[in-house]
């Protein structure tokens, strides 16, 4: 059984703000006996898609970059480029002008800001599987810099999985461009030669050299090559190229859980820490409306801040506190009928994920236990 070390989101004095109540939270876990002098701390957070407004505040960042480097630690803030490289967050540059204008800046921070997987998502480090697949994880090439991890996650729901937690937090945001596009997608694109009509829009675009091979009078992807970008058909105005979305979302969460494990592996289970901020709860991921720019209203009150060594322990204490409450008249949740405090609002929202079977699978691959300790901190 794993602890988990929550405090709530109470404030009747300067002495009990949130950012007090993180430090002694993190003091409380035994953060402070993890960290070496030296050590380059990888922060993991998102940071927001364009015109969204539900992501992790960049004070709560500032406050964890603060401690590590109390610690005599070198705190580095990392996220990754989005899966599709025309998207909004597709390279790092367009990425970084996000972060900024949602005040994600080294400034701020008082850290360097590193998209760990390169200016357009290139930089992969392969990983072996931890099950029985014989795939390997594609993750950002610059992990294997990180002496210690900690992952800060805006707690939410998750169309695909469930819930946004922890797990998901360095499953798919430390993953490359690649890594992202296996999760989502069954194989790489392939040409509809019938609807193709030469432009080479598509091989002017690929980032990835040789990846589209002019074969005789035919365009055709070689998927060893290819990394998954979405390029190609964003860029195809013929929609010659496709490729087939995973519906097997149980599939998905055992590709989420192989991809935590993975980045563990890298890190070390004894180098990795995580912290889950129940604040704002959208009932989507912070990206979901990314492309579209909107978030919608929290679906509970503010519940408060936890955090463990073990992600898969955290994220089942977060649901259960996040069902345990009472849902807010006027969201989502009462769209669904979910407002009962002891509802399941993550199942109400999709009906067709079952989040605990996705945490059941992180906890078979040995990434953490679904059984936890609560220790309250003040």
């Amino acid at each position: 059984m794993s602890l988990v070390y929550f405090t709530n989101a109470r404030s009747r004095k300067s002495s009990e703000s949130l950012l007090g109540k993180l430090d002694r939270l993190a003091n409380s876990s035994g953060l402070p006996n993890m960290i070496s002098p030296n050590d380059k701390v990888f922060i993991k957070c998102h940071m927001g898609a364009p015109l969204t407004t539900r992501y992790l505040r960049p004070i709560f960042v500032r406050k964890v970059v603060d401690i590590v480097r109390s610690l005599g630690g070198n705190p580095v803030v990392v996220e990754t480029t989005g899966m599709g490289l025309l998207d909004s967050r597709g390279t790092a540059e367009k990425y970084l002008k996000v972060a900024a204008s949602h005040g994600f800046t080294p400034e701020v921070l008082n850290a360097p800001i590193m998209i760990a997987d390169g200016e357009r998502g290139l930089d992969i480090l392969r990983v072996e599987s931890s099950s029985t697949s014989s795939e390997e994880v594609s993750l950002a090439g610059a992990l294997s810099e990180a002496d210690f991890l900690i992952g800060l996650a805006h707690f939410k729901g998750h169309a695909i999985v469930g819930l946004g937690g922890a797990v998901k937090n360095i499953a798919i945001g430390l993953s490359s461009k690649e890594g992202k596009y296996m999760f989502h997608y069954e194989n790489k694109p392939k040409i509809i030669q019938e609807k193709c009509n030469f432009c080479n829009e598509c091989l002017a675009v690929c980032p990835s050299n040789g990846a589209i091979k002019v074969s005789g009078d035919t365009l055709e992807i070689d998927h060893t090559l290819c990394i998954g970008c979405l390029a190609c058909m964003a860029k195809c105005r013929a929609s010659a190229i496709m490729a087939r979305r995973r519906e097997d979302l149980s599939e998905c969460q055992r590709r989420l859980a192989e991809m935590a494990k993975a980045v563990v592996k890298v890190v070390g289970a004894e180098n990795v820490f995580f912290v889950n901020f129940l604040l704002e709860v959208d009932w989507l991921c912070d990206c979901e409306h990314g492309e579209q720019g909107w978030s919608d209203a929290p679906i509970v009150p503010d519940q408060g801040i936890a955090a463990s060594t073990d992600p898969v322990a955290l994220d089942t204490f977060s649901a259960d506190l996040v069902n345990s409450a009472p849902g807010i008249p006027g969201s989502r949740a009462e769209e669904v009928n979910a407002l009962e405090p002891g509802t399941d609002k993550f199942r109400a929202f999709f009906p067709n994920v079952n989040w605990r079977e996705g945490l059941a699978a992180c906890e078979r691959l040995g990434l953490g236990k679904m059984d936890y300790r609560l220790v309250e901190v003040d």
